[in-house]
């Protein structure tokens, strides 16, 4: 197939990355203005949508699992769900088929990746609770004080991997939000990278993803940025050359709005200067 009649790209995978307080949720849940989120909740951090508008919340799908050390369901959960891409999850214990809801007749989130469209976008609030769940599942069997050994490191790097493949063949958008760790990156250099399983995985996640956006706070100002060169500190990049840190206010609309037709960026380029309005417009028509 010549590149030329390569068919453009529906859908994308973006990972938002930052220390806490930095706006990562925020900067995601904004989407809600004119998208439909299904919001995988493994944090209990839903504080943050409710301070959405009313109109903007009825477009948020919220998934709430209530993972923890003693009970890592979010492992199992988001294991069945990125291999079949449907799940069928109990809204009490955020199990996938539960058997004592399914027996009591009590409520189910339905997932299925298949239903979904280049306006809805799963997010995963975060990767590193994620990370965190599937460590907790691979010693369940210990005492609390037990001290992972390398066998536990191996299953914890092939579990990790399974899911960064998954991300990256996700055939849905995709939003993963994730804490920051500090790791050594292939090139020698060490650099703050979402955190993600063990420091090796964390320093090779962001290549499931189109775009890396870090989070910062600023002289009481919530920035992000996206560019390869944004910070030599920290690990950002986009394939597609956006920049959310040339735009006025932080935000991942545009780089959604370029995957649908050409008139849905009009929607918000009353916030952007009229440079950011042209750079929007340029990217909708896959110049």
């Amino acid at each position: 197939m010549k590149l030329s009649t390569h068919p453009a790209t529906s859908t994308t995978r973006v990972l938002v990355s930052g220390l806490p307080g930095s706006g990562k949720s925020t900067l995601v849940a904004q989407l809600a203005e004119h998208y439909n989120l299904i919001w995988i909740d493994l944090e209990n951090g839903a504080d943050t949508l409710v301070k959405l508008p009313e109109e903007w919340k009825q477009r948020v799908e919220l998934i709430s699992i209530p993972d923890s050390a003693t009970y890592p369901v979010a492992s199992a959960t988001l294991t069945d769900l990125f291999k079949s891409g449907r799940a069928d999850i109990c809204v009490e214990h955020g199990k996938v088929k539960c058997a004592l809801c399914t027996k009591s007749g009590a409520a189910f989130d339905k997932l299925d990746f298949s239903t979904l469209t280049n306006k809805d976008i799963v997010v995963i609030d975060t990767i590193t609770q994620l990370s965190h769940s599937i460590l907790a599942h691979v010693t369940r069997t210990q005492a609390i004080d037990y001290k992972p050994e390398r066998d536990d490191w191996g299953s914890l790097r092939k579990i990790t991997e399974f899911f960064c493949s998954q991300f990256q063949a996700a055939p849905v958008n995709l939003i993963c939000i994730a804490h920051l760790v500090e790791a050594r990156l292939e090139d020698g250099r060490t650099k703050l990278v979402p955190s993600f399983g063990s420091a090796g995985m964390s320093a090779e996640v962001a290549k499931a993803f189109a775009h890396v956006v870090y989070c910062e706070v600023k002289n009481g100002k919530h920035l992000a940025g996206s560019s390869t060169v944004y910070s030599s500190g920290v690990l950002t990049k986009s394939r597609t050359g956006f920049e959310i840190e040339k735009l006025s206010k932080p935000s991942l609309l545009p780089i959604f709005d370029a995957l649908v037709d050409n008139s849905t960026p009009t929607a918000v380029t009353a916030k952007l200067s009229p440079l950011e309005e042209l750079k929007l417009k340029t990217i909708a028509k896959g110049v």
